[in-house]
């Protein structure tokens, strides 16, 4: 059986609130302890790099894919081998290698990077371009704002199908882990 790879979208901002950061940190970690892959975008601040340095600290293997244009300003998280790190020329090919062999997506709170990120997850499963699960990890309420939207569109009859088919919205890191640890990856 493969190890499962666990890819986790979320802020890269230095301005990243401590409680996110947190959280970050802590999912890197329990991924680690449970011997599964993290893979993020390779940088060092906010949920990104938090979520990398839990991984690390608790022994875990940490696959990084960056772009090109940040890895040449310096924008990688400094404790990533070179062969943990692929460096993409685009951001469709940043994404298809965050996806690669995936078994599932947790998304942590982050701005319109991470937002486009997690929208472009959502909208491959509606269409059914694949099925693996999508977490949202809900830390002070940052997804309530997305949640509402998904429930006008189900609403409005804009969805094909039930919100849970898309997405699962998780309060904080039990629940975020509870989620994963009942997925058959």
């Amino acid at each position: 059986m493969a190890v499962p790879i666990v890819t986790v979208f979320g802020s890269s901002s230095p301005r990243t609130p401590t409680p996110y950061c947190i959280l970050g940190y802590e999912l890197g970690y329990a991924l680690a302890q449970r011997g599964w892959i993290l893979r993020n975008g390779a940088g060092a601040d906010g949920c990104m790099g938090a979520s990398t340095d839990g991984a690390l600290a608790g022994g875990g293997v940490v696959e990084g894919v960056n772009l090109r244009h940040f890895v040449d300003q310096g924008f990688v998280h400094p404790q990533l081998k070179p062969d943990s790190l692929r460096v993409a020329e685009t951001m469709r090919e940043r994404k298809a290698w965050l996806g690669q062999g995936v078994s599932a997506y947790v998304v942590l709170p982050g701005g319109p990077g991470t937002w486009e990120e997690c929208w472009e997850v959502v909208v491959e499963r509606q269409i059914g371009r694949h099925n693996k699960p999508l977490i949202l990890s809900d830390v002070d309420g940052f997804w309530q704002g997305f949640q509402l939207m998904l429930e006008r569109a189900d609403t409005d009859g804009l969805l094909y199908g039930p919100i849970s088919e898309l997405l699962t919205v998780c309060h904080g890191l039990d629940e975020t882990l509870a989620a994963l640890s009942a997925l058959e990856i």
